[in-house]
């Protein structure tokens, strides 16, 4: 995908003057104010990947914006659900070097071994990368079993405090609920938490010591007043390391709760991903720390994770999800790029700024988009880079 919207970039001329800057700002700046042209209170998935295209040869010549940019680059891919551009824009990024080879030992799948860990314990903490969606489709796809288990708070990093009333009350993530939460699949694990009856817990602390102060308000909306309960928590990178100095979240809460927390690490694999892993199929692996030499991370568990996620909806592998396919009206389809965007129907009815449970950039002459959806009432729409609608469809899946 990433050759092929290169070509695309001469059809939208004069949104590229509207945001052409004498010296290059952030590039996290630039794309969000692309985020928000289109419809009022909605998100713009398609326009932030064109500008930041547009400006590569700026960011590129100025070593200052290099890591930042490629990093805009993944976090924007995989909201837009270009799963196959997020791993070449993060290999760009200046801190990726080739990992050394290592002797390759076929890892046993994961699931099983984490539930079975999870059963004993009271806080159980995932992490992953912000700029790729199949971490967080991992804990979607085990939060029936954790239910199960007897968990009842999920904690999310990404989820703004500020829109935590909001969100309780429609029980569906929007635009405000918070940054990374807009990538489908975030949004998809919210409705699912909530679905099954989760309390969702936002803990994230913008202060000058976050990683205690993201302990402190973790325990507050859990433990605190429920000391029995059980927690899963999903954060980013590094705040589950169990030895590092300064603490970490993951340390602060053992040290203010008694309470030694699950870890269970899907970020480090990624680093090192010899090519006999390469070759394994579709699926979650459990890793041994021997394979990881040169982990940063301590943690309990580490996990291969190495799904594939390019025709999946908001079903997070549930067998009552179905196959569907959408065909694209030949009409409304143009050669300037556009993307498919899937709502719920009744949520995109109340709010406009509901959050897609899919959403597609399309390849060229694409007009067959597959997904994997649960039973219930959609709306389809395509829309181009400017935000204008060139087609709707409702449509159910049995």
């Amino acid at each position: 995908m990433k050759s092929q919207v290169t070509g695309w970039l001469l059809g939208i001329g004069l949104l590229a003057a509207a945001f052409t800057v004498v010296e290059p700002e952030n590039p996290f700046a630039l794309s969000s104010k692309a985020v928000r042209v289109g419809p009022a209170g909605s998100v713009n998935y398609l326009l932030p990947l064109l500008e930041l295209r547009r400006q590569r040869p700026t960011y590129l010549r100025n070593a200052a914006d290099v890591g930042t940019y490629w990093q805009a680059m993944s976090t924007y891919a995989a909201m837009a659900g270009e799963l196959d551009s997020i791993a070449y824009y993060w290999r760009q990024n200046n801190g990726y070097t080739q990992p050394a080879t290592v002797p390759v030992v076929v890892p046993p799948p994961a699931v099983a071994t984490i539930l079975a860990q999870t059963r004993h314990r009271q806080v159980v903490m995932f992490n992953e990368e912000h700029t790729q969606p199949r971490g967080r489709w991992l804990v979607g796809s085990l939060l029936p079993a954790l239910y199960q288990q007897g968990f009842r708070y999920l904690a999310l990093e990404a989820l703004d405090a500020a829109d935590s009333a909001g969100l309780r009350q429609r029980a569906y993530p929007v635009a405000a609920s918070g940054f990374y939460t807009n990538e489908p699949h975030f949004g998809n694990l919210i409705r699912r938490a909530q679905q099954l009856g989760f309390h969702l817990v936002a803990y994230d602390a913008l202060s000058a010591d976050r990683e205690r102060d993201e302990a402190r308000n973790l325990l507050a909306a859990t433990l605190g007043p429920h000391p029995g309960a059980r927690v899963v928590v999903l954060a980013g990178h590094g705040h589950i390391n169990e030895n590092s100095t300064p603490q970490t979240m993951a340390t602060w809460v053992r040290k203010l709760s008694g309470i030694d927390p699950l870890t269970i690490e899907q970020t480090q694999a990624a680093l090192t991903d010899p090519p006999g892993w390469r070759a394994l199929p579709p699926g979650v692996y459990l890793v041994p720390p021997a394979s990881l030499p040169g982990r940063a991370l301590t943690c309990d568990l580490y996990v291969l994770n190495r799904l594939r996620l390019a025709e999946t909806g908001n079903g997070f592998g549930d067998p009552a999800a179905h196959a569907t396919r959408l065909t694209l009206p030949a009409d409304s389809l143009r050669a300037s790029p556009q993307v498919l965007l899937v709502y719920w129907q009744r949520e995109k009815q109340a709010q406009p700024g509901a959050e897609p449970v899919a959403v597609r950039c399309l390849h060229p002459n694409e007009a067959t988009v597959r997904l994997a959806l649960m039973p219930g009432t959609y709306l389809a729409e395509l829309r181009d880079a400017p935000g204008r609608r060139y087609w709707q469809q409702t449509f159910s899946v049995q």
